[in-house]
């Protein structure tokens, strides 16, 4: 059986502040044990973009910074989601995830990026 082949996933130093953000409004929002859960599984679905990385759907407010940036949703109810936005190096095959976006947030914050 031939192996897929998988790429890397970098979460970076803005990304990993914009996902303690996340974690505070977890923790203040829900159970310690509701929030540990879905402190987890957003991260999961985060390093899960090693398997199949461009099933996001593109970020049309940052085409212009020229990299293709995509994004997939956690939802940690029914009506709130969280934007895992990242891109792809193929030629390194590493998955850079750059932000954890709250999607009842200001969007014209996401062109800050």
């Amino acid at each position: 059986m031939e192996k897929k082949q998988s790429y890397k996933v970098v979460i970076t130093p803005e990304a990993e502040s914009y996902y303690f953000d996340v974690l505070e409004y977890f923790y203040k929002h829900h159970s310690e044990t509701v929030a540990d859960c879905k402190s987890a599984d957003l991260l999961e679905l985060a390093i899960g973009l090693d398997s199949n990385p461009y099933r996001g759907r593109v970020v049309e407010e940052l085409r212009s910074l020229g990299r293709k940036h995509r994004f997939i949703l956690y939802y940690y109810t029914t009506r709130k989601a969280i934007k895992i936005i990242y891109f792809i190096d193929e030629q390194k095959m590493i998955v850079y995830v750059t932000d954890f976006f709250p999607c009842e947030s200001n969007q014209a914050k996401i062109r800050k990026l």
